[in-house]
């Protein structure tokens, strides 16, 4: 071989080897260019970033795609719904805030209730026939022209899908509504300018309740806007920004019939039935005052010649009855509820007043005019009865307690020290009654 041959041959290797660096420095620059478009959002929906998700929070998701009734895929950048066979018991859908041009991969998903697709790129409303159970569907700021595909969907509740493009047919637009069950309907800042559509779409909705309308062209086309809808649309009972009251919908049928006059004259009968059905009841409030004290004023008069008093009457009411269960808890445990600075603040005003009694007794003797201390004690009760008298009105400086407020104060000191013996020996459980062992 000569040298020119030689050199070919080696000029051809090292441009073979070069070329092999060459696609293997492309090939690495590509995978390090795939990784910057992941990293910044532009993924793909598919069974490794689903997992991901599952992953990403494990108090929210199963590890069981089918066990997961509910999946965020919101801000995820994500251009198409695939992958989503396995999750067959997906209740809600969260995928607003996507790029998904078009509605799909929901075959699987027979259970779905609830579907977020606002704020994506779809420009029309299908693949919703394998959801026959959706109760919300939420397609607003989308590209959306025209309302159809909805006549699987036989529980359909409500519709959000303001901020599109609907209406530019005109009624054509939107009167697939006629055979829905939709309830909740929000048709917000739409273009739809024709007039007609409330007596050919909205008074044929059986189910309409909620309509939100404003936005729209046909919002000012429309005579007498909201009392029009409201006469029109019987079961209507929330409209664009309020609620729609029965007085409001009587107005409006009146101002139909006959105008401002008959508005006005319809607005006062309203008022004074408002007033009459007041004075109704004023009037049904004192007969049952009446009637209560006429009960109470014949109880009374039977009980006067009944041989019974309140105490012997044998029939046992269940307030007597609770009452006699705390008396009787309150004579088992004496010794654990016994309140000492009450005991000590009587004895103290006890032996004042006997020390009064007995300086009252000794001027009394002193002068002669009594000679026993039985005589001095009622001259001192009288005193304390009589409204001129020197009456003692001081009090005890201490806060009284009803049996009840007692009860839970020891019930809470139970409770707090658990741990101490002598807490449990203090109040044991068999003391308490049955209405206080719950």
């Amino acid at each position: 071989m000569s040298a020119t041959e030689l050199d070919r041959a080696l000029h051809a290797s090292v441009l073979k080897r070069e070329a092999a660096k060459e696609a293997e420095f492309r090939e690495a620059r590509a995978k390090h260019e795939e990784e910057v478009r992941l990293g910044f959002g532009a993924t793909d929906m598919s069974k490794q970033e689903l997992k991901k998700i599952i992953d990403s929070d494990r108090r929210m998701y199963y590890r069981s795609e089918d066990l997961n009734d509910k999946l965020f895929i919101h801000y995820k950048g994500w251009k198409e719904i695939k992958n989503l066979e396995g999750w067959t018991g997906l209740k809600a859908l969260y995928a607003e805030c996507n790029a998904f041009d078009r509605i799909s991969g929901l075959s699987q998903c027979r259970n779905l209730r609830s579907l977020f697709l606002q704020e994506n790129c779809i420009h029309r409303i299908e693949g919703l026939e394998c959801c026959p159970l959706l109760w919300n569907l939420n397609l607003s700021s989308n590209f959306i022209e025209r309302i159809e595909g909805l006549s699987q969907l036989k529980s359909l509740n409500t519709l959000t899908i303001q901020k599109n493009k609907i209406g530019f047919a005109g009624v054509e637009d939107v009167v697939h509504l006629v055979d829905t069950t939709i309830s909740t309907l929000d048709l917000q800042d739409n273009k739809i300018w024709d007039p007609d559509i409330l007596p050919e779409v909205f008074t044929r909705m059986a189910d309409l309740r909620v309509l939100y309308l404003k936005g729209n062209p046909c919002a000012k086309k429309i005579p007498n806007y909201r009392k029009g809808i409201t006469a029109v649309c019987q079961n209507l009972k929330y409209l664009d920004d309020r609620p729609v009251f029965p007085e409001d919908r009587r107005a409006a049928d009146a101002f139909n019939r006959g105008g401002l006059e008959e508005e006005r004259a319809e607005r006062r009968r309203i008022k004074e039935e408002e007033n009459s059905k007041h004075e109704r009841n004023m009037k049904a409030f004192q007969e049952m005052i009446e009637s209560v004290r006429r009960e109470k004023r014949e109880r009374d008069a039977m009980r006067v010649e009944d041989k019974f008093t309140d105490t012997t009457d044998p029939v046992v009411t269940t307030e007597q009855r609770m009452q006699q269960q705390v008396d009787r808890w309150k004579e088992e445990n004496a010794e654990d509820i016994k309140d000492d600075a009450r005991e000590h603040a009587e004895r103290c005003l006890q032996s004042e007043k006997e020390a009064r009694i007995a300086d009252s007794d000794g001027e009394s003797n002193a002068s002669g005019e009594r000679n026993s201390k039985e005589e001095c004690q009622e001259e001192v009760q009288a005193q304390q009865a009589g409204d001129g008298g020197n009456v003692d009105k001081r009090k005890l400086v201490y806060e009284v307690r009803v049996v009840s407020e007692q009860v839970f104060f020891l019930m809470g000191a139970i409770a707090q020290d658990a741990h101490e013996k002598r807490w449990r020996d203090l109040a044991p459980k068999k003391h308490l009654p049955r209405w206080l062992e719950c």
